[in-house]
């Protein structure tokens, strides 16, 4: 049975990914496992008992009442994370699903990645983000992000400031471009689609030849020619989705195929806003660091874009 690994702080942002995870839970037969990463920082801040008496009364503070003090302040914050994490599993059980909690001390985005890894058979991690974009999110980066391009499990993004009502997905969209890296999101899809009998939409993007948008012959060609060549382009990515679809509809009977001339991150943002998909499931690489602020990538582009829920896979080469 697969889990789903539910990560929060505490915050409302965080709690936003649950009503979602109440739906897909049952969808795939999972359990849920809430996670609560707590470090020493949280701890700061907050003055001691031990540390008034000193200012007032001038009274020493021995460190062995020091590090009392200090364990103490950690077993409560712990019981906190805990309680809180009780509260909501409460929540989950009322609905039917299994969960188990877990609060842990360390890096949430190390932690996070940690428990994933540790799951057997397999893992989905689930969490909201702001999904912050350009600069301001490349300088102060986001524990969703590290936890993107460090783990292998696929992982649920939710925007936190979408505000949506949450339903059993009608519709699915995994894009595809031809390559077997971008067909590794199918079985996850087609899973979620055939436990929900949702309709799931299989898209290619052909990205357009500069010559289409010029107003005059460029390199030698024709403008008459480029276009004849665009279109034969698209007839070809759409007899390669129907060929894909053809394979997928012995276990999901409603397998559309949609085929749009743009750019992939673009196509995909806007066709799941007009086609009023529920949610996204696409492959990425996964490139961390300076390769991925250079490069950029499509998966990347529509995490910062969509307010369409969104599962990233992790693809292997």
């Amino acid at each position: 049975m697969q889990t789903i690994v539910v990560p929060l702080d505490g915050s409302e942002l965080a709690a936003q990914v649950l009503p979602y995870v109440r739906v897909l839970a049952p969808l795939l037969g999972a359990r849920v496992h809430l996670l609560r990463a707590i470090q020493e920082s949280h701890l700061s801040g907050s003055e001691s008992w031990a540390q008034v008496l000193i200012s007032v009364y001038g009274v020493p503070e021995s460190e062995a009442l020091r590090r009392d003090h200090h364990e103490a302040s950690m077993e409560a914050l712990r019981q906190r994370a805990q309680a809180y994490l009780d509260a909501q599993a409460q929540a989950l059980e009322d609905a039917g699903i299994e969960v188990t909690s877990d609060v842990r001390w360390g890096s949430p985005a190390e932690v996070i990645v940690e428990v994933a890894a540790g799951c057997s058979p397999g893992a989905l991690i689930a969490m909201a983000t702001h999904g912050y974009s350009g600069l301001r999110r490349w300088a102060l980066g986001s524990v969703a992000d590290k936890v993107i391009h460090a783990t292998e499990a696929p992982v649920l993004l939710v925007r936190g400031e979408a505000q949506q009502v949450v339903r059993p997905p009608c519709r699915i969209l995994t894009p595809l471009d031809g390559s077997g890296l971008a067909r590794q999101a199918l079985p996850l899809a087609s899973e979620i689609a055939r436990a929900a009998h949702a309709e799931l939409i299989l898209l290619r993007a052909v990205v357009p030849m500069i010559e289409a948008y010029v107003g005059a012959p460029m390199l030698g060609r024709p403008i008459a020619e480029n276009n004849e060549a665009l279109s034969a382009l698209h007839e070809y990515a759409l007899e390669d989705l129907k060929a894909e679809a053809a394979s997928l509809r012995a276990e999901v009977p409603r397998v559309l195929t949609h085929v749009m001339i743009g750019y992939p991150a673009e196509v995909i943002v806007d066709e799941a806003r007009e086609m009023d998909v529920d949610l996204i499931v696409m492959a990425t690489h996964g490139y961390g660091g300076l390769r991925r602020w250079a490069l950029g990538s499509v998966a990347d582009k529509v995490l910062h874009a969509t307010l369409t829920p969104l599962i990233l896979v992790r693809a292997s080469e």
